[in-house]
C-alpha cells in the first residue's frame, strides 16, 4: 500500500529507550501512524468517497527526519503549551519561578526537555488503539510537581481519531496545558491557504511585541481572526492588521464561545465528557473536511508561516509518498489548549492542580469526505 511507512525507519535507541512506529486502522478506513517519540502523529491517511487514501498530515518518513526537522511536527506538546514570558511561572502565592528557556527569552512548548523531545512508554497496543505514558518531572522542565500522563489514542468507525489523556498529580501543586501540534493539509499537497476555516470564537488574545499575550482580550470583528463564519485562510491573512506583523503571520489564540455546537460530538469509550467544537476545516477541491473537538477553552490557529522551504527542516512526505519541500502555509495547525501564558496573567483562567487530583482532557479529529 502506498501509505505504509517503514516501521524499521522509526526503530532506534534514544535516551536509553526504544522508539517505534504503530499504525492504527479503523473500520471506516482511517489509518493513523504514531511514533512514541513525542507521541507524534506521523501520518493520518483519510479515505475519500471511493476509499482511496490521502495523507492529510505533514510528516517525515523516518525518526531521523523528526530529530532534524521541525521540532513540534506532529507532537503532543506539554507540560505547558505555548510561551511562558521570560521563562517565568507565577505561582499561586504571587512569587515567581524561573524555568529553562528555549525560544529567545521564553519557555516555549514545554521548554528544551518538554514532551515533544521525550520517548513515551508503550503500555498497550491494539489494532485500533494505543496507550502511551510519560512522567513530567520538575528536573526536566522546572515546573513544580510530578505528573504521570497516560495518553490513549483510538480510531473509530466514523473516521475519528481520539486523543484522550488522564494525568495524575503526585507530589506538589502544578499546572498542565497539553495540545497536539499536527500540521494538516486536507488536499494532501500544496498550500492550505485555499482551505476554509470556521471557529466559533468572538474573541482572541492579542500579542505584545515579544509575541506573548498582552493580558487582554479583543473582539474578532473586522480582524483576520474572525472565523465565526466559514472563511478562506487566504482571505484572513490578506486582511491588514498589526497583529499579523507582530506574530509573523496568523498564529493566535481564539477563545471559544459558550454555545451548543451544530454537530453531534464524537464519542468513544476513552473520551471524557465536555467536548466542544473547536474548529471546522475543509478543502473545496478534494471535498475533505475535518472537525476538531476538545475539552479546552480555546484554540491556537497557526497558519504555518514557520515552514520556510529549508531542506534541512522542511523536506517531508508529499502526495504518494514523494518528497515535498514545505513552503510557508503548506500546513495549518489547530491546537486546542488553555489560555497562553495564563499563569502570568491575573485575568486569564488557570487551574493549579493539587496532589491526588487527576486531570482529564481530549482532542478529537473527525474526518469527512464528500
Amino acid at each position: 500500500m502506498a501509505y505504509t511507512l517503514s516501521r524499521e525507519a522509526f526503530q532506534q535507541e534514544l535516551h536509553g529507550q526504544r522508539t517505534d512506529l504503530f499504525t492504527l486502522r479503523s473500520p471506516g478506513g482511517l489509518q493513523v501512524a504514531v511514533s512514541n517519540y513525542g507521541a507524534r502523529l506521523v501520518q493520518v491517511a483519510v479515505p475519500d468517497g471511493q476509499g482511496a487514501l490521502a495523507d492529510v498530515a505533514l510528516g517525515y518518513d523516518s525518526l531521523q527526519g523528526y530529530l532534524d526537522g521541525q521540532l513540534s511536527m506532529g507532537a503532543l506538546i506539554g507540560r505547558w503549551a505555548g510561551r511562558l514570558r521570560a521563562g517565568t511561572l507565577t505561582l499561586p502565592d504571587g512569587s515567581h519561578r524561573q524555568l529553562p528557556t528555549n525560544s529567545g527569552p521564553h519557555h516555549h512548548h514545554g521548554g528544551p526537555r518538554g514532551s515533544r523531545f521525550q520517548v513515551f512508554a508503550v503500555e498497550q497496543v491494539q489494532a485500533d488503539a494505543l496507550t502511551l505514558s510519560h512522567t513530567f518531572r520538575t528536573e526536566d522542565d522546572g515546573v513544580p510537581g510530578t505528573v504521570c500522563v497516560r495518553l490513549h489514542l483510538q480510531v473509530t468507525a466514523d473516521n475519528a481519531l481520539h486523543m484522550a489523556w488522564t494525568a495524575e498529580v503526585l507530589d506538589a501543586p502544578t499546572v498542565l496545558n497539553l495540545t497536539g501540534h499536527a500540521f494538516f493539509n486536507l488536499a494532501g499537497q500544496g498550500s492550505t491557504h485555499g482551505h476554509t476555516l470556521q471557529v466559533p470564537a468572538s474573541r482572541y488574545v492579542p500579542l505584545a511585541a515579544d509575541v506573548c499575550p498582552t493580558g487582554g482580550l479583543s473582539g474578532v470583528q473586522g480582524t483576520p481572526f474572525d472565523f465565526r463564519q466559514p472563511r478562506r485562510v487566504a482571505d484572513a491573512i490578506a486582511t491588514p492588521h498589526e497583529q499579523l506583523a507582530v506574530a509573523g503571520g496568523l498564529d493566535h489564540y481564539l477563545v471559544l464561545d459558550e454555545q451548543a455546537p451544530p454537530l453531534a460530538p464524537p464519542s468513544s469509550s476513552i473520551t471524557p465528557t465536555g467536548l466542544r467544537l473547536a474548529a471546522l476545516l475543509s478543502e473545496p477541491v478534494s471535498r475533505r473536511a475535518m472537525e476538531v473537538w476538545s475539552t479546552a477553552p480555546g484554540v491556537q490557529v497557526y497558519a504555518g508561516h514557520g515552514l520556510k522551504a529549508d531542506p534541512a527542516r522542511d523536506l517531508g512526505r508529499g502526495a504518494g509518498q514523494g518528497g515535498w519541500l514545505w513552503q510557508p502555509g503548506d500546513g495549518i495547525c489547530l491546537e486546542p489548549m488553555e489560555y497562553p501564558d495564563a499563569p502570568n496573567h491575573a485575568g486569564f483562567p488557570v487551574r493549579w492542580w493539587q496532589p491526588g487530583e487527576v486531570v482529564r482532557g481530549a482532542i478529537v479529529y473527525r474526518f469527512v469526505s464528500g
